[in-house]
């Protein structure tokens, strides 16, 4: 993992009646820039494929830059099956990383529906092109709940003890919720993380969190959000507070 800064981003996606917009199109979604895979159960009879492509101004993964605050290119693709299974691989430029500048991702899972709660389990696997020993993979399962016109989320990932990683294991728990402004053409959002192990490069427990808003132009979502994190003893990894975060993104 990369050493952190803060950072401006900026957000577009497909907007929320698009065929693409109920499906996760990669693993950190543009419209929900912390989260791992959360789509839906797929509700349709066919296989069907999103396509997402975006430029943002500083990748971030749980609060953390993985430019070093500068620009990203991004794009992915996800098959996924009426059964609820799916497949897909994401790809994002990155800070020079062991030698690495592409950080791509490829992951599976399975997507259904328990009651009134949408369910995603899978596994997720990072690699670097071009750097060697860095590469590592992750478990994770989320749990979306609708409430009236709001969505609660919970879900965790959790990274098992790996030769590259080193010593010990590593857990990420968060939660997040949405909801609509009536009357107006926006959407508020909220993440907050927890983060333990292997994956916090410091070994001290790391929080980060999100507060955001997206409005809809036409085919497109503009999102702006503050992002943060903080370790224990420190005000973030490298002592500087957090910023306001947006990216570009369109869905096909």
């Amino acid at each position: 993992m990369l050493e952190a800064k803060p950072a401006i981003i900026a957000a577009v996606a497909a907007a929320p009646d698009s065929p693409a917009s109920g499906q996760a199109s990669g693993p950190r979604p543009n419209r929900d820039l912390d989260a791992i895979p959360d789509g839906r159960a797929t509700e349709g009879t066919k296989p069907t494929i999103s396509l997402n492509a975006s430029v943002v101004s500083d990748y971030r993964l749980r609060g953390i830059t993985q430019s070093a605050g500068h620009a990203a290119v991004q794009a992915s693709i996800e098959l996924v099956s009426p059964a609820g299974l799916y497949t897909g691989a994401w790809g994002s430029t990155i800070a020079t990383y062991e030698g690495a500048h592409t950080e791509l991702d490829f992951y599976g899972g399975y997507r259904t529906k328990a009651t009134s709660v949408d369910l995603d389990i899978g596994i997720i696997s990072y690699l670097y092109p071009g750097a060697d020993g860095v590469s590592s993979a992750e478990l994770y399962a989320t749990g979306a709940q609708v409430i009236g016109d709001a969505t609660i989320k919970f879900g965790i990932s959790y990274t098992p003890r790996q030769s590259e990683l080193g010593d010990g294991d590593g857990l990420y728990l968060f939660t997040e919720a949405e909801k609509p402004l009536p009357g107006l053409p926006l959407t508020v959002r909220g993440h907050i993380g927890r983060e333990t192990g292997v994956d916090t490069i410091t070994g001290s427990p790391k929080l980060d969190w999100l507060l955001g808003a997206d409005t809809h132009v036409g085919p497109a979502t503009i999102s702006l959000a503050w992002v943060d994190a903080r370790y224990r003893g420190r005000s973030s990894q490298d002592h500087h507070s957090g910023s306001v975060v947006a990216a570009v993104a369109l869905d096909f």
